[in-house]
């Protein structure tokens, strides 16, 4: 799933590199190394704790650890021009806002719903590339 252009990935990436910053540091994770394993998918070895620093950083985490899609749509509608990966964002804001209602363990710290939210986004991807390929074939 490629819905952004390389404009766009090169614009977002560098809109979110502020936010990224700070964690880099207190998890000794590089934005190289995020990016990597981010790529992994579900496999991917990412402190949950690092995904929780960076979305509140971002504001798409409120300080209770409870994803915030007001702000986040903001963000992205403000970051991203491509109407087919606008209506992809839309579907994960749908599917995954189901984060908030989910029981988790470590409170308002919200690496407990990052790591939920990161295996969500994963799965809504996963089924916009197999209806994008369908689609199309």
């Amino acid at each position: 799933m490629d819905a952004l252009s390389i404009e766009e990935k090169s614009g977002l990436k560098a809109a979110l590199h502020p936010f990224l910053v700070e964690c880099e540091e207190k998890f000794g994770m590089s934005e190289e190394q995020f990016e990597e394993e981010k790529n992994k998918g579900v496999d991917a070895n990412i402190d949950p704790c690092f995904m929780s620093c960076f979305l509140k950083n971002a504001e798409f985490f409120d300080s209770k650890g409870m994803l915030d899609v007001e702000k986040t749509t903001e963000f992205m509608k403000a970051n991203i021009q491509s109407e087919d990966a606008l209506q992809i964002f839309d579907q994960i804001t749908e599917e995954c806002s189901k984060v908030n209602d989910e029981e988790v363990s470590d409170g308002d710290e919200g690496c407990d719903r990052a790591q939920l939210l990161f295996k969500c986004i994963v799965e809504v991807k996963k089924k916009a590339s197999v209806f994008e390929t369908r689609q199309t074939s």
